[in-house]
């Protein structure tokens, strides 16, 4: 059986980005000993240590995703928590164009009067999957355009009837 797995989660923002600051707090803190004479309290920084860097990988092992069987052609939207996923499996609508589109979003901070405002350009690629009106579409969001190619010839193979509606990005 061959999977399409779509994770959305991303290690560098919301979420997920508290989740690998617990892991790399939790390291610090079982590595403090060494450093740092503990005395009498080793055990609770031992439990702290141990508590925040399970804690931190719930939090990073916690997502929601997308599923493919690209023979059966089912979809099943899941949630994941700690490698478990709950979701249920129905038919995939035939897909009648794949595009992938090209995303360039201006973000920035919040300026504070301290801290200096900063301004950036955020590409991603996003693969589009179209289907008839009465179905919603689907949307995977990457940020590496070589992979975004990659996955839009795998989608593009075995999900489309006619690989002629395959629309590539201009870039």
């Amino acid at each position: 059986m061959h999977l399409y797995n779509y994770k959305r989660r991303d290690l560098r923002n919301g979420i997920h980005l508290l989740g690998a600051i617990l892991i790399l707090t939790s390291i610090f803190v079982l590595l403090s000993p060494l450093f740092i004479e503990a005395g009498e309290k080793l055990q609770k920084t031992l439990w702290v240590g141990i508590s925040v860097f399970i804690a931190g990988l719930l939090i990073i092992n916690t997502y929601e995703g997308t599923l493919i069987n690209l023979h059966d052609n089912k979809v099943k939207d899941y949630f994941s928590f700690c490698g478990f996923k709950t979701g249920n499996w129905r038919k995939l609508p035939l897909v009648k164009a794949i595009k992938l589109v090209p995303i360039e979003q201006k973000t920035s901070n919040t300026p504070n009067g301290i801290s200096p405002t900063f301004i950036s350009i955020k590409s991603s690629y996003e693969i589009i999957l179209i289907f008839a009106p009465e179905h919603p579409t689907y949307a995977f969001s990457y940020t590496n355009k070589t992979l975004a190619h990659k996955k839009l010839e795998l989608l593009s193979k075995k999900l489309l009837v006619d690989n002629k509606k395959t629309i590539p990005s201009r870039n």
